[in-house]
C-alpha cells in the first residue's frame, strides 16, 4: 500500500487548525480538504466548532508566536509560568542591561530613587568586576582559541555576577510560541494575576490575538465577569501565581533547624510520594543501563514525584523554571533571605576591600529603603519590582525521577550558573542514595569556570 505524506506549512494558523480537525470527521485526503478550505474558508468553522461549540482540541492545531518587549522580568516569568511555554528571553549573561528601562510599580519618587540607585550600583560594579577578572584570569592561549573568546568568557562571568544587582523591575524581551488554544487559556489565567503590569500585558496580547484570529478568541474572554470561573481564579490569584515562604513552611512543616539547613545551601527533600521500591524492583534495567544523554522512559513518571525545597536567587530561578515538565512555582521575593552568598563571594574576590565594603553598605541601605517606604501603599507582590535578581526566595519544585535526572544532569554542567549548580548536584546525590546503582552522568566537580561560556553566543560570520 502506497503511503502519502504531505507537509503543509504555508497556511494561516486557523486554516491549519481546520485542515487537521477535518480528519476527525472525514477520511478524505488533506488534498481534498485543502480544496474545501479554498471554497469555504476557516473562519466560520473555527468560530462554530472551536469557540462556539467548545471543541477545544481544534485550537491546539493552530499555532502563533508573540514577541513581547519592554516588560519587567516578573511579566516574563508570568508568561512562562505554564508547562506548555515555548520561547526565548533576553539573557542577562550575554547582554549588558545597564541601559534597559526599569519599571517602578508605585510611580513614586521614593521607589523611583531605589530603582535609579540599583542601576547606578550595577553600572559601577560591572566595570570593577571586568577589571578584577582580567587580573584574576589573564589570557591563556592553551585555554582559549583566541582573545575574543577569552574576553567573551570574562564578560559572561561579569554579567553573571552583576546581574544580582539588577532589580526585578528591569525590562526584558521574550517570545512566546503557542497554540491558539493555550494562548486563550493562559491569558484567561493571567487576566487575574496579582500584578497590574501582567494583567495589562495579558489584555494587550489578547487584543492583538483577537485582531489576528477573530474566529478563535471571544471578546468576552477577557472582560470583567462575575462568572464562577472568574471568581474562583480571582480568589486564588496570589497563591496560584506566587509561592510565599509562609505557604512553603506550612505545607512542608519546615522547622527552625530546617531553615538553618536551607540558609547554608542544603536541600530539603520530601519523598513520601515516590515509589522507590517499585522503581528498584521493576525498573532496574532502565535505571542502571541508561547511557549519557538518553532520557529515561516516560512510563517512569508514574512512580511519583519528589518535592524539593531550597533557597535560590531569582536570577537562577529563571533557569530552573525553564524545565516545565514539573511544578515550579514562582517564589515571592520579599528580601528576608538576602543576596545569595555566591555573589558576595565574587564581589569580595574581584573588588578592592574599599569598593567591596562600599557595595555591601549600598546593598544593605537599598534593602532597608524598600522595607521603609513611606507615603506609599505597598504590597509584597509589588515590592518585588524593587529587589535585585540576586535576592533569594524559597523555591519548591516537584519532580518525577526522570525529571530529577534530567534537571540534575543538565544543570550540574560547568556552563550553568554557579548558584544553581550545587542544587542540581544535590538532587543527583539524593537519587544516588535512594536508588543504588542508578546511572547518573552529571558533573559533580567543584570548579565552575568554563571557557565554553565565551563560545555560547549567536554572532554573524563577519563578527565571529
Amino acid at each position: 500500500m502506497t503511503q502519502d505524506v504531505f507537509i503543509v506549512d504555508d497556511k494561516h494558523p486557523e486554516d491549519l487548525a481546520m485542515l487537521q480537525a477535518l480528519y476527525s470527521r472525514s477520511p478524505a485526503s488533506v488534498v481534498t480538504h485543502l480544496e474545501k478550505l479554498k471554497q469555504t474558508g476557516s473562519g466560520k468553522f473555527m468560530s462554530q466548532y472551536y469557540v462556539g461549540y467548545g471543541h477545544a482540541s481544534i485550537g491546539d492545531c493552530g499555532a502563533t508566536t508573540a514577541f513581547i518587549e519592554q516588560v519587567s522580568m516578573l511579566v516574563a516569568k508570568a508568561v512562562q509560568d505554564t508547562p506548555l511555554y515555548n520561547g526565548q528571553e533576553a539573557s542577562t549573561r550575554y547582554l549588558d542591561f545597564s541601559k534597559q528601562k526599569v519599571i517602578d510599580p508605585y510611580n513614586h519618587a521614593s521607589s523611583a530613587a531605589i530603582q535609579e540607585k540599583w542601576q547606578a550600583i550595577y553600572n559601577s560594579t560591572l566595570s570593577h568586576l571586568i577589571d578584577g577578572l582580567r587580573k584574576q584570569r589573564p589570557f591563556d592561549p592553551q585555554s582559549y582559541k583566541n582573545e575574543k573568546i577569552w574576553d567573551n568568557t570574562l564578560r559572561a562571568r561579569a554579567f553573571d555576577i552583576a546581574r544580582s544587582l539588577l532589580p526585578l523591575g528591569t525590562t526584558t524581551l521574550l517570545s512566546w510560541s503557542t497554540s491558539l488554544r493555550h494562548a486563550r487559556d493562559h491569558l484567561r489565567k493571567l487576566k487575574h494575576h496579582p500584578l497590574p503590569e501582567v494583567r495589562e500585558v495579558a489584555q494587550n496580547l489578547f487584543i492583538k490575538l483577537h485582531e489576528r484570529y477573530p474566529n478563535s478568541f471571544k471578546a468576552e474572554d477577557m472582560a470583567e465577569s462575575n462568572s464562577a470561573r472568574d471568581n474562583y481564579s480571582e480568589k486564588l490569584s496570589l497563591q496560584n501565581n506566587f509561592l510565599s515562604p509562609e505557604d512553603a513552611i506550612q505545607r512542608f512543616g519546615i522547622k527552625s533547624y530546617d531553615m538553618a539547613r536551607l540558609k547554608v545551601g542544603e536541600l530539603l527533600v520530601c519523598k513520601n510520594t515516590v515509589d522507590l521500591d517499585g522503581l528498584i524492583h521493576f525498573e532496574k534495567d532502565a535505571l542502571m543501563s541508561r547511557p549519557a544523554y538518553s532520557p529515561l522512559p516516560w512510563r517512569l513518571e508514574s512512580y511519583g514525584r519528589y518535592n524539593f525545597v531550597f533557597l535560590l536567587d531569582f536570577g537562577s530561578f529563571r533557569d530552573i523554571q525553564r524545565h516545565r515538565n514539573a511544578v515550579c512555582q514562582i517564589p515571592l521575593i520579599d528580601g528576608r533571605f538576602g543576596i545569595h552568598p555566591w555573589y558576595k563571594k565574587q564581589f569580595a574576590e574581584l573588588m578592592s576591600k574599599k569598593d567591596f565594603a562600599s557595595l555591601m553598605r549600598d546593598i544593605e541601605d537599598q534593602f532597608k529603603s524598600i522595607k521603609n517606604l513611606k507615603d506609599i501603599k505597598t504590597s509584597p507582590a509589588l515590592n518585588q519590582y524593587l529587589y535585585p535578581m540576586g535576592t533569594m526566595g524559597m523555591v519548591h519544585v516537584s519532580y518525577s525521577v526522570p525529571e530529577t535526572v534530567y534537571v540534575g544532569e543538565i544543570r550540574s554542567a560547568k556552563t550553568v550558573h554557579p548558584s544553581l549548580r550545587p542544587i542540581a548536584q544535590k538532587m543527583l546525590e539524593v537519587l544516588a542514595r535512594d536508588i543504588p546503582g542508578i546511572a547518573l552522568h552529571g558533573d559533580m566537580g567543584e570548579d565552575d569556570w568554563s571557557p565554553k561560556r565565551g563560545e555560547q553566543t549567536i554572532t554573524s560570520k563577519d563578527q565571529a
